[in-house]
């Protein structure tokens, strides 16, 4: 089978427009949107030569009240759990605990026991 034949009768969820159509029906993906513009901008802002305290108060510590925000609802979707999964581990370069941390208390609740 030819990996073009495979691809065009599989439901791949990457699509174009797949993304577009998650978050028409997701209340995560529009602060996660939010969330990650935060970030990219504290980034630059800190490259500028913003101290501490201007980074936080401008934009971790929204960026702290839209993660809050964003773990405490239910995911509706594949893409809202992988927007939590990015915000959770920060950019996949920490883990939350297994027993307490809310990305894996939903997960183990969404794939049950």
């Amino acid at each position: 089978m030819k990996r073009r034949t495979f691809l065009a009768g599989s439901a791949v969820s990457v699509l174009p427009g797949a993304a577009a159509k998650a978050s028409e029906r997701s209340r995560i993906l529009q602060p996660f949107h939010q969330h990650q513009h935060l970030l990219k901008a504290a980034d630059c802002a800190g490259r500028l030569g913003m101290t501490d305290i201007e980074l936080d108060a401008r934009f971790f510590d929204p960026a702290d009240e839209i993660e809050a925000e964003m773990m405490a609802l239910p995911c509706t979707c594949a893409a809202d759990f992988a927007a939590k999964a990015i915000v959770d581990t920060v950019r996949g370069g920490v883990f939350s605990d297994w027993e307490t941390g809310s990305l894996w208390v939903e997960a183990r609740a969404l794939t049950g026991p």
